[in-house]
């Protein structure tokens, strides 16, 4: 029999769980596979096939992938190193979340597209960060608000993580990497105004949203410009929720437009 060569969400289809999941097994040795020159794996039908007969049909789902930490697009195709390719690339140099969005900027933004072969879509390291849950930090000092987020965000579609002070943020985002960071004004107005502007300054997330939750006289001010979004506080999982949910639908609408 012939051997049959599959991309990683065409063996995705077939063993009925997410691009992600197929990228982990292959990084974890649990499903054998090779690399193209650009960088992307294929994966051996033959392969997949004793893989498929080995899972019980309990475990084949379409499963939502909650992916907490993820690899920059130059240590995804690096297996976690920099390739020689990259050091020149903007990507690099910003550190940025998303190579995709750099690459929709203009030619001289300095992006070199090392390992981009088509398009974005049909990219292995873009289905893993742009498929993955959505990232909240909520930075907060308040024990029986971080103790009620943490217990009703087991519910939510997002990944939730919370930092009581900047510093513990600011380690959290090593691995954490926030799609929206709320920061608590009860911290007071200069704190949660430094946080909000450290948070938008940081390059290791350049793409973060800053929400501010407080009420009218905690709102620190001039800091218009870092802040995605306000709330009033008290908040929860809901009034988060509903500022994601309002993101997600004016980006539906704009694309609509386009």
């Amino acid at each position: 029999m012939s051997s049959q060569f599959l991309t990683t969400g065409q063996a995705a289809d077939i063993l009925s769980v997410t691009p992600d999941t197929v990228l982990k097994w292959i990084r974890l040795g649990l499903l054998p596979a090779r690399r193209t020159a650009g960088g992307h794996h294929r994966i051996d039908r033959r392969d997949l096939d004793l893989v498929l007969a080995a899972v019980p049909s309990s475990h084949q789902y379409k499963a939502k992938t909650r992916q907490h930490s993820y690899e920059y697009c130059w240590e995804f195709y690096g297996n976690g190193n920099l390739p020689e390719r990259c050091r020149g690339c903007a990507v690099y140099s910003m550190r940025a979340h998303r190579c995709y969005e750099v690459a929709k900027l203009a030619p001289e933004s300095g992006h070199l597209k090392a390992f981009c072969e088509r398009t974005c879509e049909e990219c292995e390291y873009y289905r893993l960060v742009h498929e993955q849950s959505t990232n909240v930090l909520v930075v907060t000092d308040d024990k029986e608000l971080t103790a009620s987020l943490l217990r009703d965000a087991v519910s939510t579609d997002f990944n939730l993580e919370v930092a009581d002070c900047e510093y513990a943020a600011s380690l959290k985002i090593a691995d954490f990497r926030p799609d929206f960071a709320v920061v608590d004004c009860s911290l007071g107005r200069r704190a949660s105004g430094d946080i909000g502007r450290h948070l938008v300054q940081d390059p290791r997330i350049p793409s973060v949203r800053v929400v501010l939750a407080g009420t009218d006289d905690e709102f620190p001010e001039e800091c218009d410009q870092e802040v995605f979004a306000r709330m009033e506080r008290p908040f929860g999982i809901r009034e988060i929720d509903e500022v994601i949910d309002g993101f997600k639908k004016s980006k539906e609408g704009q694309k609509k437009s386009e």
